[in-house]
């Protein structure tokens, strides 16, 4: 298996907090203080986050590299 440098595992455990903000989302919009707008506002620019980290170049290389293996 290759070993992700520092940035890349940086980058994946960004990922992994946005993942779980978005899912603690899904059980949480009836005891939010905020309005659902607000709610969904939130939600979409999480998942925004998650798709501009997944561009990451060096991250698409270590997942190719990844991806090889499993093959």
């Amino acid at each position: 298996m290759p070993r992700p440098s520092e940035a890349v595992l940086k980058t994946m455990a960004t990922i992994a907090i946005q993942a779980e903000e978005i899912l603690v989302a899904d059980h949480a919009p009836e005891k939010a203080p905020v309005g659902p707008r607000t709610f969904k506002n939130d939600r979409r620019r999480s998942m925004e986050q998650i798709l501009v980290l997944l561009a990451d170049p060096e991250l698409k290389s270590y997942l190719a590299e990844v991806r090889t293996l499993i093959r």
